[in-house]
């Protein structure tokens, strides 16, 4: 089981922002982008998380597959629901952490 504690101490600094947080969970077929941490990332990397959830056949967003409350990107994820999707996603220990 992947802990919110987990997605925080695997992420690296963002190659943007210079205090925000990312964590590249994936597998052969989908890749989520998790950030926060920072002014102009939507989450604290602590709380909450900016999720993005991508195909990796077609590098299309299928973020909205997931969420479709959300669009290509979803902001200020709770880390409770941040935890549940990537389990759920991700339950056979078949992913990588980048």
């Amino acid at each position: 089981m992947i802990t919110i504690q987990n997605i925080i101490d695997w992420s690296k600094q963002h190659p943007v922002r210079e205090k925000g947080r990312i964590t590249v969970i994936s597998n052969d077929v989908i890749k989520f982008s998790i950030v926060g941490g920072c002014q102009g990332l939507y989450g604290d990397f602590i709380n909450t998380f900016e999720l993005a959830i991508i195909n990796l056949e077609t590098g299309e967003f299928m973020t909205n597959f997931f969420c479709p409350e959300d669009e290509e990107v979803a902001g200020y994820m709770s880390g409770k629901k941040l935890e549940e999707l990537v389990n759920q996603i991700f339950r056979n220990n078949d992913f990588q952490v980048r």
